[in-house]
């Protein structure tokens, strides 16, 4: 009976361990290739150690505070790329900048609130429920055209939807202001416009 008992256990962790490797296998085939993607704000690849990606940023701010619900995560690559993450904990409303290349927060500002309320817990979100950037970016690139690149993203709740609006340009004389629905990646709604100089 010992022996039957100690096979079952050592059946029982190989097949663990055999679930484990394949999850471990299967995240890893979610990383795009180095060279497959050149969207800003992108997941980042393994390969390049120091850069964060938008969950590196939301993994950082909770290093700080663990227990923070996150509301917003924009990122900016018009000067030096940066996330800021905003988010509340029970007694402040935090925002940290953290810069992508070296993952390093550039700003950690975190302010006092009199009431935690249920407005601020309805605008939380966990952005790995999301599509990633890239999803995003494709799907408004498709939209507007392959002339267009990102140069800010933001995800936020926005009339209870989780919602990218990204600003693109042609690199020319056209903007566009794009909606996407951050769990469909529907196309909310796409905007180009002519800017004059």
């Amino acid at each position: 009976m010992k022996k039957v008992n100690n096979l079952s256990k050592v059946l029982c962790a190989l097949g663990v361990s055999t679930v484990l490797i394949a999850g471990v296998a299967s995240a890893a085939s979610t990383y795009p290739a180095p060279s497959s993607w050149n969207g800003v704000g992108s997941v980042a690849s393994p390969v390049q150690s120091s850069e964060i990606d938008y969950v590196g940023a939301v993994t950082t701010l909770h290093r700080y505070y663990p227990d923070a619900m996150v509301t917003s995560i924009s990122y900016d690559a018009k000067h030096h790329p940066t996330y800021e993450v905003e988010a509340y904990t029970k007694t402040q409303k935090v925002e940290m900048k953290i810069d992508e290349a070296t993952g390093q927060v550039v700003s950690n500002q975190a302010k006092s609130i009199s009431a935690w309320n249920k407005l601020k817990k309805s605008h939380s979100f966990n952005p790995q429920n999301s599509i990633t950037p890239e999803s995003a970016e494709t799907k408004a690139i498709e939209r507007v055209g392959s002339d267009f690149q990102t140069m800010e993203w933001e995800l936020e709740m926005e009339s209870n939807k989780l919602v990218y609006k990204l600003d693109m340009t042609n690199g020319g004389d056209k903007k566009a202001d794009v909606k996407i629905d951050a769990l469909s990646g529907k196309v909310l709604s796409a905007k180009v416009k002519t800017t004059k100089y």
